[in-house]
């Protein structure tokens, strides 16, 4: 198996969203969390990429690469089955 951490997300179904931290990388993940959606995060200055990363090596705050999936439960498996994407308020 591939070594990489984002090929193994990516073959286990997990889609690259995009990098981000502090107030944003919360926002990021309530809000996919609040379409019902799967959550990981990889902080980027562990992953071996192409060009600089220094910038993104914030001890303090790191940035972290998101990646999401639908998440795996009984609702949410019955909703999907009958084709219903989308929230309705109050329900």
């Amino acid at each position: 198996m591939d070594d990489n951490p984002i090929a193994q997300l990516r073959a286990s179904g997990w889609t690259e969203r995009f990098t981000a931290s502090g107030e944003r990388l919360r926002e990021a993940i309530e809000n996919y969390r609040g379409l019902g959606l799967a959550v990981k995060t990889i902080p980027v200055g562990e992953l071996d990429l192409p060009g600089c990363t220094e910038c993104f090596t914030d001890e303090h705050d790191p940035t972290m690469l998101i990646f999401t999936k639908p998440a795996t439960s009984p609702e949410l498996d019955d909703l999907y089955k009958n084709g219903h994407h989308s929230h309705q308020a109050g329900t």
